[in-house]
């Protein structure tokens, strides 16, 4: 550790309670300024804070991609099968979501309500059924919570739907 470092880290709780600038968001960027006593707000140009006492977050404008991962599920007509659902959504309103998802990062917690939504599916329908229109039920059921939470489900894609057999190299706990 050098000495700058050293007399850096010292000092950086002091620089925390100076006012610094924040750059504007860019234009494809949302910005929001969480501060200590008051209520969360945007700002669209360079922002005036204490960095101590004011939490700043940074959001998208346009569309994001969200891979919500692979899941193994069991068919209501006994199948095995492998989903993985993508999902394009835009923010719509920061603020909402911010409330909505809580300690959660925003993104994944899109991706946990949509792999909910994809086991509500394909575990409550046959597989016949859910081939053919899983991403159709899937897009329609995530589409107005998300919605409601600030959120705008753009597209919703199943990339890897397929029938398989699951092998568990695991023993379960306690054998």
């Amino acid at each position: 550790m050098s000495l700058s470092e050293l007399i850096s880290g010292v000092l950086q709780p002091v620089f925390d309670l100076m006012p610094q600038i924040h750059a504007r968001p860019a234009s494809n960027e949302w910005g929001v300024a969480d501060p200590w006593i008051g209520e969360p707000r945007l700002f669209y140009g360079p922002y005036l804070h204490i960095p101590a006492t004011t939490h700043i977050e940074v959001y998208t404008k346009s569309e994001f991609t969200i891979d919500t991962g692979l899941q193994s599920l069991t068919t209501a007509d006994g199948k095995s099968v492998s989903v993985n659902a993508t999902a394009i959504v835009k923010i719509l309103d920061p603020l909402l979501l911010r409330s909505v998802s809580n300690s959660y990062g925003w993104a994944e917690w899109c991706a946990m309500h949509i792999r909910s939504c994809v086991q509500d599916v394909i575990t409550g329908h046959k597989w016949i059924q859910s081939r053919n229109q899983a991403a159709d039920f899937i897009e329609e059921d995530s589409y107005h919570p998300l919605y409601e939470a600030g959120v705008e489900l753009i597209q919703l894609v199943l990339e890897d739907a397929t029938e398989c057999i699951p092998i568990r190299l695991l023993a379960p706990y306690g054998e």
